[in-house]
């Protein structure tokens, strides 16, 4: 399967307007976001999926049958943001790309950038500084065609998470610092508590693409924490309804 397979917007439109109407019931956007993350769970992933580069063009490339990590979640904020198909389409643009431009000049190659514009668009809100938390510097160089660039930005160590707990709310959206240079963060996913919870995080459970299982999983995001090497994790809560303008 491959993105010039399944980018037919006519067909996306209609596959969004059926799980739209599977959540049409509910007006929380956190709830909508986990029933948007349940009904994707198992379904498979793609590597490289989006089409553009520094000398070919860019599309829009919706595909809603299978997902990266990235891909996942801004599929599932945009749907979960929208109340139409059009809706859908107009915020996957504004999601992923500075300004809503569709190129790739535009695009949100690196999950820093992607955090801090989604949040100066107020579609997200940045929880990371704070107990537990410190700040690195990182020069970003893992793009052929993009200049390399030194950002800063705040994470939270492994061993320091549970001093974080009170800002990780429902519905996070969580990032994996990279260990490798030239990279900000290698992996990305969605947290969520049990529907009967303490709210301990021992309970949360991380929904994310997985590279690893091939699919869309749901497991507890400690088993993630401890079988991989990262420097830390960064997270966003999305923003909600009266927060922000939903897109018709």
């Amino acid at each position: 399967m491959t993105s010039k397979t399944v980018n037919n917007l006519d067909s996306q439109k209609k596959r969004a307007r059926v799980i739209l109407r599977a959540i049409s019931n509910e007006s929380d956007i956190t709830n909508r976001m986990q029933k948007l993350a349940d009904i994707f769970v198992g379904r498979p992933y793609i590597a490289n999926s989006l089409i553009g580069g520094p000398n070919e063009p860019e599309e829009l490339v919706v595909n809603l049958k299978a997902f990266d990590c990235v891909t996942f979640i801004e599929s599932v904020l945009a749907l979960a943001r929208g109340k139409s198909p059009a809706g859908f389409l107009s915020g996957l643009k504004e999601i992923r790309y500075r300004h809503g431009l569709v190129n790739w000049a535009s695009r949100l190659h690196y999950f820093s950038d992607w955090m801090k514009s989604n949040q100066r668009r107020g579609i997200v809100r940045i929880r990371t500084r704070g107990a537990g938390s410190y700040s690195i510097e990182k020069t970003l160089a893992d793009f052929k065609g993009l200049p390399a660039r030194t950002v800063r930005f705040q994470i939270v160590p492994k061993s320091k998470v549970h001093l974080a707990r009170r800002r990780i709310a429902n519905g996070s959206i969580v990032a994996f610092a990279s260990l490798r240079s030239g990279l900000d963060f290698y992996h990305t996913g969605l947290l969520f508590f049990p529907e009967i919870s303490v709210g301990s995080l021992k309970e949360m459970v991380l929904y994310h693409a997985s590279r690893d299982t091939k699919k869309v999983v749901a497991e507890p995001v400690y088993d993630f924490l401890k079988r991989n090497r990262m420097r830390g994790i960064a997270f966003a809560v999305p923003r909600y309804p009266g927060d922000v303008r939903c897109h018709q």
